[in-house]
């Protein structure tokens, strides 16, 4: 990162870390809470109201060499801390709990999983697909461990199933390098960077097949957004994705850019397994309610009031 970005970083984290050390256990205090929530990886200080801690994920740990180093120095202090003074643990899947475990020396028994929901598909949006021509969709941030270099691998030389590979979402770490090799594809690749939330619903609607090839991830949102939608899935089996896609997505080695590709062939040669994927697809999705995760969420938040685990 450059200079600018250090400017707005580092005022930015030390106003983080003086809500987290300071901040809000006064207001905690102030409103007498009988719990606190901490939803986003961070912790408070340690003080007499017990709270309850979710992380999502340590895979700036699992992945080593994806993140920035600053970044990861900071990440693994703040996260020990926030272990160190959690009274519960959530997280996102079994894989989380695993290497959350293993890299921050937390009991297994101190973490309970709760599983994310899924948002409903967007009302009122256009039904003109965004594109003329079949697409097979990813959908991300251009980060180095979202592995979206594979599928620039797969479509070098041809286009699989003749499906144009549209990649969408903020740039990341990775963007310049992807434009750049995507530049010399003679149009296969098309790069359309960040949307808005009533484009990128048209861009999953009308999906040929969604491919997720990420190295590591803690639950996996996007893979799943798509089976919402009806769009059979192509993803990487590592990290989560084999937990929370289960048998409806198609699996291939993160490694591999001719197993994903003839993942994506057989979907567009084969209509009984396409449909087979789509009909697996939305039963899964169907799965992850946000009703369903704020019931767990609740009774580890009663049981952390009322008999609070120091560790």
């Amino acid at each position: 990162p450059g200079l600018a970005d250090w400017l707005i970083r580092v005022p930015n984290t030390l106003r983080q870390r003086w809500w987290y050390e300071s901040g809000i256990g006064r207001m905690a205090a102030r409103e007498r809470a009988d719990v606190l929530l901490m939803p986003a990886n961070h912790a408070a200080r340690r003080g007499p109201v017990p709270q309850v801690v979710v992380i999502h994920d340590v895979n700036f740990l699992t992945a080593p060499g994806t993140y920035e180093r600053a970044q990861t120095r900071y990440l693994t202090w703040s996260y020990r801390r926030a272990v160190r003074d959690a009274d519960a643990v959530i997280t996102v899947s079994q894989f989380s709990k695993s290497e959350i475990s293993r890299h921050l020396g937390v009991d297994p028994a101190a973490i309970d999983v709760v599983y994310s929901g899924l948002r409903p598909p967007l009302d009122g949006v256009p039904a003109e697909a965004p594109l003329d021509q079949p697409y097979a969709l990813w959908v991300g941030a251009t980060e180095v461990s979202k592995n979206v270099g594979l599928l620039v691998d797969a479509w070098s030389t041809r286009a699989p199933a003749d499906l144009r590979l549209v990649i969408v979402g903020p740039p990341g770490r990775d963007h310049a390098t992807l434009v750049a090799r995507s530049a010399a594809l003679g149009g296969r690749v098309s790069i359309r960077g960040a949307v808005d939330e009533s484009e990128l619903e048209r861009w999953y609607r009308h999906a040929a097949v969604f491919l997720f090839p990420s190295r590591t991830e803690g639950f996996g949102f996007p893979p799943l957004e798509a089976m919402l939608r009806g769009v059979p899935v192509v993803a990487a089996n590592a990290g989560s994705l084999p937990e929370v896609l289960g048998d409806a997505a198609l699996f291939h080695d993160p490694d591999d850019p001719a197993g994903l590709t003839t993942q994506v062939e057989r979907l567009g040669q084969d209509d009984a397994l396409r449909s087979r994927q789509i009909k697996r697809g939305l039963e899964r999705a169907a799965r992850f309610q946000w009703g369903r995760a704020g019931a767990d969420t609740a009774a580890v938040l009663r049981a952390a009031a009322t008999s609070p685990r120091r560790r």
